[in-house]
């Protein structure tokens, strides 16, 4: 290791040897502390793309190699170790001296390396993502030397040193005026030294913070020990930890009791819902006939986070994912931390649902039984996934409360029992089993009989309110636990024990104990209602001000009480009742510290619903708006919708319009063609900026592209162009306003039969793309470039091209640009004569998955088998097609094929009526986009009637522009017909 030494704890510097040199800020010196701070090797790549995020890859790796040769002139960096793709600086630093420290436990030479806050006031220029990088190494470094501090100081009061103590405590009140645990030491700690009057100030800087932050006073201890102050009195001491009152049996059950029979019938079982009231032991039975399943928990607050509990299995289980093969990338969308360093491609929106279903019931496989615990709150992802595994024949069970099944799980619950599924309801635990659930606990033969009559009256015979109502009766010190017995003062006199008092509800119960926790412990306990599942002690810090010190302890207070357990509560109830108790203007306050701290952290969609519970309308349609984001660029399109759709009624001005729109092309890309044109509607209507105004035409020209109105497309993309031209330049890149322009123009041209211009509009792309190298959106432009040489008869060129397309698709994992590139290289081997070479790359296509232009890929196999004489196997595809087939030339041209074959199979009445299908699908297209065969199929076979139905189909024919096979064809047609060549 170099002899240097980087001191970034302190005033930044460098020592080496004697020698102090200052850090001045500059790429090369950020580059150096950011790889001397890792400590380990770091990828070229990475690294290029921190420095310079914005910059493509082969710039930023330029810039990269001119800053790592100005980093090797500085005359600290003989430790710098450069690789071909990796880098590293094996400089020893404070930063890593301190985390040494923090190791063997010595928190006195922790507190002296950490001089000052991480870099503080050191300038970033033109790094955000350096300066972000930075700012969460000062905040988690800052947060170990508050802990070690606080174990310093404790240290150094033991030792009599009090104004070492004092001044330890005071620096960690500067960075954390609001640890109150920390304050009270501080004061008992000034009044030792004799700074009383300095400790006074803080304490009245610390009430005005609180008071403004929090809306809270001072704990009374903290009160206590001011006055003590300012009356110069001896500060009181500490009050010691409670002892926990309660037996561990009471807070754990031995066993289940009451259930045998119901456990004989989940055991027997591959598919049962179980439901009943809250704290009836659902959970429980679950766990104590299956304990290897895996127990899958909806939670109360999530149910519009798409297949929550499934990933929170996942998440913990990642190193016994099976292989997904090619359904890898589908779950690599919605979890990306299953996959390190894969990218997934873009996914095909038709199909995208379809094949996360069977990635997420593929990797759920190997767990065989699942346990879905609190169905009431599963989102509706989850229960379809649910239904889907159902089928797949996967042994599951489902729990629910009996009364609070929303709409979405009752649908379920319909769709189950109509194959087959059964229900299982749990009720009360009779007196008698009450009585052997006490019998269990105290550990004795028999339960007492009147105490336990008296107990099941009292919770109606619901487990979870018998045992709360114990926990109740032992804190209160009416009942107690002696000589292997339980005991109250009412034992020898009462008759049946009506005279014990009891709070009436559960929720009073709960709310009477969480008020016997100290100050801090509730604080804690309210803090963590508010943040629901997993919360943390550093994030239960930062929202109640209090030092994760401190929260540690009272979550272990509220733990010895039975009130949580780890990082959640033991029930939902307990949680819901502490919930609850807050009052509404403090559990807005708490709303917002939470999502202000989760900001980065959590799924955005969570942080939404908190600052929308903290009644920041404007931050809640904010992350409600990134979520959409997130999964619309993954396709998954009705979680983006559901997302979208609650926030908009709460979305105004620019971001309701982004709303409106985003909900469009939502819609748009499920086929839904008629909603997606009301928010399009909705969104031209409401003046909005050229951006979205935009992208509004960009949706509405595709669908009218799909409908065959190629008119008013133009007319929609040429608006749109209007409106790019006033918008700052962006990326050429897929989703980018100016490429789906293009492709549209592009597609216009295509399906006007004006292939050169198709391929003219294309070209120039080419020149723009290929130097970024492989990109989804060059595969696209490839395939689509293809197809229009195919259909200018340029074979050789378009088979050229879309060979290049396939190997790009293929190297960024575009497999919907895969299935179109081997479509249409089927199509050019169809035209060549070499239809057995094309069917092999459209096989290899067909294993892909089913994507949207599978349609196309039916289509040309089914022209195929006709090539190779196999009609019947293409008059089975074209009946798929004309019946399935969003597309509606694709419906047209699959029931004018229909209408030649049918009748060489001894079927000319329904090759007739074929002709009809046609012509009604025909007729609502623009003419001009009316395929060419059909209109040759009419002239050659269609009846009087149909011909003068076909009037407007036949005029649109543009002779002159027909290739000339077609041409030649049609001629002929119009001449056997005795119809002129125009009108």
């Amino acid at each position: 290791m170099s002899s240097a030494c980087l001191y970034l704890l302190d005033e930044p510097h460098v020592r080496l040897g004697e020698v102090r040199l200052e850090l001045a800020p500059s790429r090369p010196a950020y580059l150096l502390i950011y790889l001397a701070c890792q400590g380990a090797w770091v990828e070229r790549g990475s690294l290029a793309g921190l420095l310079w995020p914005d910059s493509p890859e082969e710039e930023a790796r330029h810039n990269l190699r001119v800053n790592l040769h100005r980093a090797r002139s500085l005359p600290w960096t003989e430790a710098l170790e450069v690789e071909r793709d990796r880098l590293r600086f094996a400089v020893q630093t404070d930063v890593a001296l301190f985390r040494e420290a923090l190791g063997r436990a010595d928190w006195e030479a922790a507190v002296k390396f950490h001089r000052r806050p991480f870099l503080q006031g050191f300038p970033w220029q033109n790094t955000p993502a350096l300066e972000d990088w930075a700012a969460l190494e000062r905040e988690s470094l800052l947060e170990a030397w508050q802990q070690a501090a606080q174990r310093h100081a404790e240290a150094l009061q033991q030792a009599q040193q009090h104004p070492e103590a004092c001044r330890l405590l005071a620096e960690i009140l500067r960075h954390n005026l609001l640890a109150e645990d920390v304050l009270q030491n501080y004061l008992r700690a000034a009044y030792l030294a004799g700074q009383r009057e300095a400790a006074l100030r803080l304490y009245e800087r610390f009430v005005q913070e609180l008071e403004h932050e929090l809306g809270l006073e001072p704990m009374r201890a903290t009160q206590e020990l001011a006055a003590s102050l300012r009356r110069a009195e001896p500060p009181p001491m500490a009050a010691p930890k409670p002892p926990p009152r309660i037996p561990l049996e009471v807070l754990r059950p031995p066993r289940l009791v009451g259930r045998e029979a119901e456990q004989a019938r989940l055991r027997y079982s591959t598919a049962l819902l179980v439901h009943g009231e809250p704290g009836i032991g659902k959970t429980r039975l679950l766990q104590e006939v299956f304990p290897q399943a895996p127990l899958l928990r909806c939670r109360e607050g999530l149910e519009n986070l798409p297949f929550y509990p499934v990933l929170d299995y996942l998440k913990h289980h990642l190193d016994t994912l099976p292989d997904l093969g090619p359904y890898r990338e589908d779950l690599a969308r919605l979890l990306p931390e299953a996959y390190p360093g894969f990218t997934p491609p873009p996914a095909e929106p038709s199909s995208a649902r379809a094949r996360l279903l069977e990635a997420l019931a593929r990797a759920l496989a190997p767990a065989g039984r699942l346990l879905f615990d609190d169905l009431q709150w599963a989102d509706e992802s989850t229960l379809e996934l649910l239904l889907y595994l159902h089928n797949r024949g996967q042994a599951w069970v489902g729990a629910f409360r009996t009364h609070e099944a929303g709409p979405a799980l009752t649908r379920v619950r319909e769709a189950l029992h109509s194959s087959g599924v059964e229900e299982l309801a749990l009720e009360p635990l009779e007196n008698s089993m009450v009585q052997a659930l006490l019998a269990d606990l105290i550990g004795i033969p028999e339960g007492p009989p009147l105490f336990s009559g008296w107990l099941h009256r009292q919770t109606g015979g619901n487990p979870f309110f018998a045992l709360e109502t114990l926990k109740s009766l032992f804190e209160n010190g009416v009942l107690r636990a002696e000589g292997g017995q339980w005991h109250t003062d009412l034992d020898e006199i009462t008759q049946d024990y009506s005279e014990l008092q009891i709070p009436p509800k559960v929720a009073e119960v709960v709310r009477r104990r969480v008020g016997r926790l100290s100050e801090a412990a509730q604080r804690v306990v309210q803090a963590a209602s508010v943040v629901g599942e997993g919360f943390t002690s550093r994030l239960l810090a930062e929202v109640t001000g209090l030092s994760e010190w401190a929260v540690l302890e009272g979550m272990e207070e509220a733990e010895q009480v039975g009130i949580v357990k780890g990082e959640r509560f033991v029930h939902d109830v307990l949680k819901q009742s502490t919930y609850r108790s807050i009052s509404p203007a403090r559990c807005r306050v708490l709303h917002a510290r939470v999502a202000e701290q989760i900001g980065g952290r959590a799924e955005p969609q969570v942080v939404a619903e908190h600052w929308f519970k903290a009644a920041f309308l404007s931050e809640a349609v904010r992350y409600w708006l990134l979520s959409s984001q997130a999964y619309m660029s993954a396709s998954f399109l009705e979680e983006a919708i559901r997302v979208l759709e609650r926030a908009l009624p709460h979305a105004e001005g620019e971001r309701r319009t982004e709303v409106l729109a985003l909900l469009a092309r939502a819609y748009r890309e499920l086929g839904q063609h008629s909603q997606a044109q009301s928010y399009i509607n909705q969104v031209l209507q409401s003046n909005p900026s050229q951006q979205w105004k935009a992208h509004a035409l960009v949706e509405e020209a595709w669908i009218l592209l799909g409908q065959g109105k190629l008119e008013e497309a133009q007319l929609a993309v040429q608006d749109g162009e209007r409106c790019l031209q006033t918008l700052e330049p962006e990326p050429l890149e897929e989703g980018s306003l100016e490429l789906a322009l293009i492709k549209l123009r592009s597609n216009l041209a295509f399906r006007q039969g004006d292939f050169a211009t198709s391929a003219k509009i294309l070209e120039p792309l080419l020149d723009r793309l290929r130097p970024q190298g492989s990109s989804v959106a060059l595969a696209g432009i490839l395939v689509s470039l293809g197809s229009a040489y195919d259909n200018l008869g340029d074979q050789t060129r378009a088979i050229a091209v879309l060979r290049e397309a396939l190997e790009v698709a293929k190297s960024v994992g575009a497999r919907y640009y895969q299935v179109d590139a081997a479509n249409n290289l089927l199509a050019c081997f169809i035209r060549l004569g070499r239809t057995e070479e094309g069917l092999a790359e459209a096989a290899a296509a067909l294993v892909l998955g089913e994507y949207e232009g599978s349609e196309f890929l039916r289509n040309n196999l089914a022209v195929a088998y006709l090539t190779v004489g196999r009609e019947l196997e293409a008059i089975q595809l074209f009946q798929q097609i004309a019946h399935r087939a969003t597309d509606a030339m694709l419906r047209a041209l699959a029931w004018a094929r229909l209408a030649e074959l049918l009748p060489r199979h001894g079927s000319p009445r329904e090759a007739e009526e074929a002709l009809n299908h046609a012509l009604d699908v025909a007729l609502g297209m623009d003419p001009k986009a009316t395929p060419v065969r059909l209109a040759l199929v009419l002239l050659r076979q269609g009846t009087e009637a149909q011909l003068r139905r076909a009037r407007p189909i036949l005029q649109a024919v543009e002779v002159e522009a027909l290739p000339s096979l077609f041409k030649e064809q049609y001629v002929q047609a119009l001449t056997e017909r005795g119809l002129p060549l125009h009108g």
